[in-house]
């Protein structure tokens, strides 16, 4: 009886987890395609892009929610001859997430120690930890746009970067998150 009752338990849990369907925003690379869009103050065009998609995600709300922009990516085709394994910028230039909160404030950290760009992706340091931020802040702002949600402060600082692009700590920001107030 005992086993019984210790197995309902466990199997009760195990569907309780809530799988959820988000969008996520995600700085991709257009490389080895002939694709390109407007990006910068100056209009310039870039193989890059920060685009939506959608996952299914479970966990901690909002850390995981931003550690999905970090999620591989990889274009669906039906052209035999594309064979781009990753396209997710985060991914192919080695930067990483680490997110934690601070009471109901959410800090962001980019561990940029491992920062490289590949000789494939025709961007710029700057044009791509800008579109990173892009892509958390529309992130979270979209899933705590609507609803009863409480408003929060989301703050992302940039870490380990190297001396030549040492001067990007300056795209740090924070910005609140939370739901669109509606003029009365």
């Amino acid at each position: 009886m005992k086993v019984a009752m210790l197995l309902i338990l466990l199997g009760g849990h195990c569907w309780s987890v809530t799988k959820e369907v988000v969008t996520v925003f995600q700085p991709v690379s257009y490389h080895d395609t002939d694709s390109a869009t407007e990006y910068g103050v100056r209009g310039d065009l870039v193989q890059a892009a920060v685009t939506s998609r959608p996952l299914v995600l479970s966990g901690a709300f909002p850390e995981d929610l931003v550690k999905a922009v970090a999620m591989p990516f990889q274009f669906d085709t039906n052209n035999p001859t594309y064979e781009v394994e990753e396209a997710n910028l985060l991914v192919l230039c080695g930067l990483k997430l680490e997110v934690s909160r601070e009471g109901e404030d959410l800090d962001v950290v980019v561990d940029c120690s491992e920062f490289a760009i590949p000789e494939l992706v025709e961007l710029e340091a700057k044009q791509i930890l800008e579109m990173l931020i892009e892509s958390i802040r529309r992130t979270v702002r979209v899933y705590y746009q609507i609803g009863a949600h409480e408003t929060f402060m989301c703050r992302l600082t940039l870490a380990g970067l190297e001396e030549e692009n040492r001067a990007l700590t300056e795209l740090a920001t924070e910005f609140s998150v939370g739901p669109e107030k509606v003029a009365e």
